[in-house]
């Protein structure tokens, strides 16, 4: 069974064969949880791999398949110790070459959270609990790296404040979302070079089965690049806004906050929230690379000025290892220093989605 795990290539440590060759080959994750917003604790995912038969014939002929997407079904659960959990399962299918994407899912989750009303105020117990259903779909637009789809989800939550809960705030969201992508991308799970760029607008709207009518907005930027061949760059930058008057049940959870490693999940929040970052690595070897990485964020509303918003700074260090060279898979953790503390990730792929 070990022979499942060594790579024939290089001899070392791979989850490829037994992924992709084993009928239930799956990729355990460990998941570990360290935000400040929700606790610590973690839980583990199931990852399953499928692959198109042209796929396969190919690795088994020997070539390189790492830049050819696999489809991939996951099941996971976590729970910390302030009683946050959640659990679900989805499938991201990758259909006819690449020319379709597919990603849905259903979960179920209880967040306890710290809300912060405005940066400068004390925090609020903030307490989520419900289910969260989407689809999603991307076309590719002729040969080209151009993607155009569209998106539903669907959520419904019973949110209690500091320990108070409405008997009328019990919020049902219904969405309905379209975006416009360029994804040149070497690998959707590790990449290492390409770009991925893209804007979406997304619809909430009692039509589309929910309680409020709002609008929501995201441009976002990706690009990997190699400065040689040990030396790799990353940069992402990514914009948020949310529509003005927003009704206050619904902008609890809806308004954007800054999502960066090192920035507790809420803390920083605002009608619009903009952010950078850059990565640097370097490849010990063909396995094993580090990296380091420095970000900043701002969240400011409608009626303020991004110029004299505060700026939040982040920074940190990492490694990652190839777990599965055949799907182009590296996995590892992350260190990360915010405004306020020190939080540690457990990475699968890029820390970047």
């Amino acid at each position: 069974m070990m022979d499942n795990f060594v790579d024939p290539q290089d001899g070392r440590l791979d989850g490829s064969q037994f992924i992709l060759d084993n009928a239930v080959g799956f990729l355990p994750v460990p998941l570990t949880v360290t935000d400040p917003a929700v606790g610590v604790g973690g839980g583990a995912a199931l990852l399953f791999f499928h692959e198109s038969e042209e796929r396969k014939q190919k690795r088994l002929a020997g070539e390189e398949v790492k830049d050819i997407p696999a489809s991939t079904s996951g099941l996971m659960a976590l729970g910390t110790n302030n009683g946050s959990h959640l659990y679900g399962g989805f499938h991201s299918g990758n259909w006819m070459n690449d020319r379709i994407r597919y990603l849905g899912g259903l979960f179920g989750a209880k967040f306890n959270l710290k809300f912060y009303p405005v940066a400068e105020s004390a925090p609020m117990d903030l307490s989520l609990e419900g289910l969260y259903f989407f689809q999603e779909l991307d076309v590719r637009l002729g040969d080209s790296n151009f993607f155009v789809g569209g998106s539903y989800s669907y959520m419904s939550s019973k949110p209690t404040l500091d320990g108070f809960s409405h008997a009328d705030w019990a919020p049902k969201d219904g969405k309905l979302g379209w975006r416009f992508m360029y994804d040149s991308r070497n690998n959707q799970f590790s990449p290492r070079e390409g770009t991925k760029a893209g804007v979406k607008v997304d619809y909430h709207h009692k039509a589309f089965g929910g309680q409020f009518n709002y609008q929501k907005y995201n441009a976002y930027m990706q690009n990997y690049s190699r400065l040689s061949d040990k030396w790799g760059l990353g940069l992402r930058a990514d914009f948020k806004s949310i529509s003005e008057n927003v009704d206050p049940r619904a902008s609890v959870y809806a308004t954007p906050f800054i999502e960066m490693r090192g920035i507790a999940a809420m803390r920083y929040r605002a009608e619009n929230t903009a952010l950078g970052e850059v990565e640097l690595s370097y490849d010990i070897d063909d396995r094993w690379t580090v990296l380091g990485f420095v970000g900043a964020g701002t969240a400011f509303n409608h009626d303020e000025s991004i110029a004299k918003s505060q700026v939040h700074y982040t920074r940190g260090g990492g490694f990652r290892y190839l777990i599965a060279r055949q799907l182009g898979l590296r996995v590892g953790v992350d260190v990360a220093k915010g405004p306020e503390e020190w939080t540690t990730y457990i990475q699968f792929g890029s820390a970047w989605r």
